[in-house]
């Protein structure tokens, strides 16, 4: 038991201790915020699964042994048909067709993936590689096909 004499010692934090931690982390996070914008993580993602999903109709192409084509819609969507009939994807039980989010686009041509799993051109190997550019918020990514080889590669 302390007595009259002897000092009390509280433990804990003040309040001039508070608010200079709390400037830190507002700080930090003042900085880090514009690097994770919704625009351009939503640019990224979406190119992403484009090259995803080049690659998924290249292997659904081989394993149904029939050559795919891979369709730019419009700006904002692209589908994947066979004899002009939209197809069923396969892992997800739903027409094969994507609309972009965010007002994202995309500029490309359609593209044919033969039963190899390879970039055709009315029946002749792709001989340039084939480029879909996905624009948003003065922000481009390319998502580039391969030709022969059908390599999938995306470019921020």
């Amino acid at each position: 038991m302390p007595t009259s004499q002897q000092i009390i010692r509280h433990h804990g934090f003040t309040l001039i201790e508070l608010v200079i931690v709390l400037v830190i982390v507002s700080s930090l996070a003042a900085m880090a915020a514009p690097r994770f914008t919704n625009s351009d993580s939503t640019l990224i993602a979406q190119a992403h699964r484009l090259a995803r999903d080049l690659r998924h109709v290249q292997a659904m192409a081989m394993n149904q042994g029939r050559t795919l084509i891979f369709n730019v819609d419009s700006v904002t969507s692209y589908r994947v048909t066979f004899s002009g009939s939209t197809i069923t994807d396969p892992a997800t039980m739903q027409p094969y067709s994507v609309t972009l989010d965010n007002s994202v686009t995309l500029s490309g041509i359609d593209t044919e993936i033969d039963s190899m799993g390879r970039p055709v051109v009315t029946g002749s190997l792709m001989a340039t590689e084939r480029v879909f550019t996905l624009s948003g918020n003065s922000r481009t990514a390319a998502v580039t096909l391969s030709p022969v080889t059908g390599f999938v590669a995306v470019s921020p």
